[in-house]
């Protein structure tokens, strides 16, 4: 769908671009405000939805050997779907899959630069925070056993140079960008995956040696909120089109792509999650992503 969408928009600026453009006859400036979604926050959806997260302890058999497996820290959701299908819906599971964001605009453009009017800068700010999935729960004949739930937030300022071409009437334009980003923001998993109660209540069923959930976290994983947070700076790009809707307003379409990542480092708070995992974790932190908006320039 996400390619869909991305070779639409090159397709309606190509179309826009063959429509007699020329170099506008004034330069202009706006204030704009743009609204946006993002796709698979973080680059998290893989390890939601599929690979999860080993933990650094051993699966142990009903006699205590290691069975040269790992316990699981992070369940992937197709293997909670898995086990739902196969106990027949005795683990329960609720997926949600990857996180989807919803990204908030702001930000300053003025046409014209080193003499020239088609070239124009920008520089804006951004603000992306979740809105849907990254949140999974889990059953065991009715008692919820597993919580985990996933979110993001990020601040970039990117800076843009481009170029902007506009048909003969000056009321519509494409235009594409490039730059440099500051980014600040990072991604949280927090919740709980109580083996120790599916352990002890249910011998032979789930924990060492168990038909089932024998690779629960032992001891189990509670109330653990982990946040990796990251600062920096990135590279950017943009493509988009704006079309005169009002004398003053001007609608606007754009595909923006912020690069921006670090190595984050959480402390986890439960006894569980420090032996799943560390007392202190690093992991990758990406920022930005693709950002499909829709937007208002106010010219000034």
């Amino acid at each position: 769908m996400l390619n869909s969408l991305r070779l639409g928009m090159m397709g309606t600026l190509l179309v826009c671009l063959a429509g007699s453009l020329s170099a506008q006859t004034g330069p202009r400036s706006y204030v704009m405000f743009g609204l946006g979604g993002q796709f698979d926050l973080a680059q998290l959806g893989g390890t939601i939805t599929k690979d999860g997260l080993d933990s650094t302890r051993p699966v142990r058999d009903a006699q205590g050997n290691t069975t040269g497996a790992t316990q699981t820290a992070i369940y992937p959701e197709n293997t909670l779907i898995s086990l739902n299908r196969s106990t027949n819906g005795l683990v329960g599971v609720k997926a949600n899959g990857a996180m989807v964001g919803l990204n908030l605009n702001l930000g300053y453009e003025k046409e014209g630069l080193f003499g020239i009017n088609s070239l124009f800068w920008r520089i804006n700010v951004n603000y992306t925070t979740k809105v849907a999935g990254g949140y999974t729960t889990a059953t065991f004949a009715g008692y919820k056993w597993l919580e985990q739930e996933w979110n993001y937030t990020a601040w970039t300022v990117p800076a843009y140079i481009g170029i902007k071409l506009f048909n003969a009437t000056n009321d519509t334009a494409v235009y594409v960008a490039g730059g440099v980003n500051y980014f600040r923001g990072g991604w949280g998993v927090s919740g709980t995956i109580d083996g120790d109660t599916l352990r002890n209540a249910l011998p032979g069923v789930a924990g060492p040696g168990g038909a089932f959930l024998n690779d629960a976290p032992s001891p189990g994983i509670w109330k653990e909120n982990a946040q990796f947070r990251v600062s920096g700076f990135g590279l950017n790009w943009l493509v988009g089109a704006q079309t005169k809707v009002a004398e003053k307003g001007h609608l606007f379409f754009e595909l923006e792509t912020i690069l921006s990542a670090g190595m984050g480092v959480a402390g986890t708070q439960s006894v569980g999650g420090a032996n799943a995992l560390a007392p202190l974790v690093a992991y990758p932190v990406v920022l930005g992503g693709q950002t499909y908006r829709v937007g208002y320039k106010l010219e000034l």
